[in-house]
């Protein structure tokens, strides 16, 4: 095999590989990537192809290049990344030679490295599944960034380290991530949906992560392919397939209040200002923070006064009673980070009750702090949740 690639093209899919790659010792086969060249509509050989697996999720790009020799090779990404993007070169020419070493050069660099047999790396291939869904690639981005903070991150409920995706009525989908402690939930219309034999599956947080990154590579839509194991994400110059998490998704709708009655209206720029001024004084990892309602006004306050005293008071459109509600402020930022609108919506109804984070006119997305009052222990938070 000979090809000439662009080194920004080189980078740009080896940015996306090295992320997925195996970095264990246990497995070195997949610590690998696979290059191969690719015919066009016309019969030529015109693109590269470059996938890497790491058993969970497989990655495959598509990128062009000017095909000399037509091929394929399997050889150490993290070694032909670190190399090749100190490259000073535009180009970069990939030979290999029958002696199982690859060339790569570039200018006046050049590095000699031995490949491994195509036949030992695993393979992906991607399948046709009855399940699908299609989607611009923006609203998918959108997705993501709205619920995948509220994810878990750790193995103690391996049903809660991933996005919930599941139909409702007509061609609406809901994507929905918990921790436990807070939920994020996205209602996103599709140009088409089919959940006709899986009702809802819950899709891995690093897989979400490493699609995210690689979103412009998709084009304008993502066609959406699944069974029960399964997922598939398709675009125009790159696709993922990745195992779904096994297991039930607990059942949020009971935690997600219907009747909260106390609503501010706020300048979102101006509360994570405030959140952040508040939070700065504590040295907690949960950083709590009082908010009190009066009309007109929400004032924030420092939650621990033996770390000192921190205040900061803005205007709120606010008509109801006075009310007072302890948050942890990093969940509060977490929320409103994903916001993109100039006013949120704050709802409550008592310091014992989950309260709701919304966009001021947009009924779209939610954001839920389980329990405001942060003073409660741990174990009670978990047992609520699993109640």
């Amino acid at each position: 095999m000979e090809i000439l690639i662009q080194q920004e093209v080189l980078r740009s899919a080896h940015q996306n590989i090295i992320s997925i790659i195996d970095k264990s010792a246990s497995k070195p086969i997949l610590s690998n990537f696979l290059l191969r060249t690719i015919s066009g509509e016309n019969g030529d050989h015109n693109e590269a192809e470059f996938s890497a697996t790491d058993y969970e999720i497989s990655i495959i790009e598509h990128f062009p290049a000017e095909v000399i020799q037509a091929g394929s090779i399997c050889v150490n990404a993290k070694k032909v990344y670190d190399i090749c993007r100190e490259f000073q070169g535009n180009d970069i020419r990939i030979r290999s030679t029958e002696q199982h070493w690859v060339h790569i050069t570039s200018g006046a660099s050049e590095m000699r490295l031995p490949l491994v047999e195509v036949g030992l790396y695993p393979q992906t291939e991607l399948e046709q599944f009855s399940e699908s869904l299609t989607l611009p690639a923006q609203d998918l981005k959108q997705c993501i960034d709205m619920t995948l903070f509220a994810s878990q991150t750790n193995e103690s409920r391996k049903n809660l380290m991933g996005v919930n995706l599941s139909s409702k009525e007509g061609n609406l989908t809901r994507w929905l991530a918990t921790d436990g402690h807070r939920l994020a939930q996205v209602l996103k219309g599709v140009e088409s949906a089919s959940f006709e034999s899986v009702s809802d599956v819950i899709i891995p947080r690093k897989a979400l992560g490493e699609i995210r990154k690689a979103i412009e590579l998709f084009g304008e839509e993502v066609t959406i392919s699944f069974d029960d194991r399964v997922m598939q994400f398709v675009g125009s110059q790159v696709s993922f397939k990745t195992r779904l998490i096994e297991g039930k998704f607990p059942n949020c709708d009971p935690i997600i209040p219907k009747d909260n009655h106390l609503v501010a209206i706020v300048d979102r720029e101006r509360l994570v200002s405030a959140l952040r001024i508040v939070s700065s004084i504590s040295y907690e990892k949960l950083k709590p923070v009082k908010l009190t309602l009066t009309e007109g006004k929400l004032r924030l306050e420092s939650e621990k006064a033996e770390y000192g005293e921190v205040s900061d008071e803005m205007e709120a459109d606010y008509s109801g009673e006075d009310f007072q509600v302890g948050f942890n402020s990093r969940y509060l930022l977490d929320a409103l980070g994903v916001i993109q609108t100039e006013r949120v919506k704050l709802e409550c109804k008592n310091p014992m009750s989950p309260s709701v984070i919304r966009a001021a006119n947009d009924e779209e997305y939610l954001a839920v702090i389980m329990l405001s009052l942060i003073h409660i222990s741990e174990p009670t938070r978990q047992a609520e949740m699993a109640d």
